[in-house]
């Protein structure tokens, strides 16, 4: 088993900016301080949202993340943790990426995957990876979401439908 930590777009406009929340923030610093003590000895993988003018997404969700901005960029404290960035314009990190051609690179078969949006990136994303047969779990302290209620149901959708467990971040980093 050789594993990889996904944090999903633990970036500006998610954490501070226009879908921020003081949970998003807690989120966000409690995931640099926990990579922060794997940096050089684990792969860490970040997904930065990051979308062109008039993007279609933009329709649903408004303009966010836009490219060339500070809102798409990381969440400041996390910068200097050592880890590979890929920049996505879809909910799920493995699409249109070469998220899965550098995990098994790598040789990576597990995965811990968490941040932000819980009920939106984060569950596409672990439908990517179940849908390219990795094993995984998903860090749910580590993950927020707009709504409290969208963060549990999304939990609880992970687990039934790809059978990814709901762990918490003592569990996984102590290791």
């Amino acid at each position: 088993m050789k594993r990889a930590f996904i944090a999903v777009d633990l970036v500006n406009d998610f954490v501070t900016g226009r879908f921020g929340s003081a949970k998003a923030v807690q989120v966000a610093e409690r995931a640099a301080e926990l990579l922060g003590k794997i940096s050089g000895r684990e792969e860490i993988i970040f997904t930065l949202d990051t979308h062109i003018p008039n993007d279609p997404e933009f329709r649903v969700w408004g303009e966010h993340c836009l490219i060339g901005t500070e809102q798409s960029e990381l969440y400041p404290p996390l910068e200097g943790i050592v880890g590979y960035r890929i920049r996505k314009r879809h909910y799920d990190a493995f699409f249109q990426t070469d998220l899965d051609g550098y995990l098994r690179a790598r040789d990576i078969t597990d995965l811990v995957i968490f941040g932000i949006s819980s009920d939106i990136c984060v569950q596409h994303t672990c439908a990517g990876a179940f849908f390219n047969n990795y094993r995984a779990v998903v860090v749910e302290d580590l993950c927020a979401a707009i709504d409290q209620g969208h963060h549990l149901e999304a939990m609880k959708f992970i687990q039934r439908n790809y059978g990814f467990q709901a762990v918490d971040s003592i569990s996984v980093f102590r290791r």
